[in-house]
């Protein structure tokens, strides 16, 4: 896949299997080469999704491509919904269903991150994660605050 954002970083460096090219379509410009990836398991957040499994993602997120490259997609959502209104539910990429291993329905499964529409990233809550990231004791107390409890 093409990427441009990372061409003079220290991807060219420490990533021997990605590639620097002259743009087909723009001479002056170089874009970089990532090779393909088939994760056994992807773990992605819908904004809504069908009961088959139909999911609408964010059109700001690379989740649909991960989905169709790995073996097992397991998806939770903000709330399930009928096709005719995912359909209707505004911007967003639809993926059918036939790529979607399990779903669960998870209001605010993406927190302290964000969902278009439904809720804005935590920032203060996304500090407080990594600060207790770093040892195992503040970790466990972190998820028993704020996941398990």
């Amino acid at each position: 896949m093409p990427v441009r954002g990372h061409v003079g970083s220290d991807y060219e460096r420490l990533r021997p299997e990605f590639r620097v090219i002259q743009n087909p379509w723009a001479p002056s410009e170089r874009v970089m080469l990532v090779p393909s990836i088939s994760p056994d398991v992807a773990l992605i957040h819908a904004i809504a999704a069908t009961e088959d499994g139909m999911l609408l993602l964010d059109h700001m997120e690379d989740d649909a491509l991960l989905a169709q490259a790995s073996r097992t997609v397991v998806a939770s959502t903000e709330r399930v919904v009928s096709s005719q209104e995912l359909r209707r539910s505004g911007e967003g990429v639809i993926l059918e269903g036939i790529h979607v291993t399990a779903l669960v329905e998870a209001p605010g499964g993406a927190l302290p991150t964000l969902v278009r529409g439904a809720y804005a990233l935590d920032a203060d809550r996304i500090r407080e994660y990594i600060a207790a990231a770093t040892d195992d004791a503040t970790f466990k107390r972190y998820l028993d605050r704020h996941i398990y409890g």
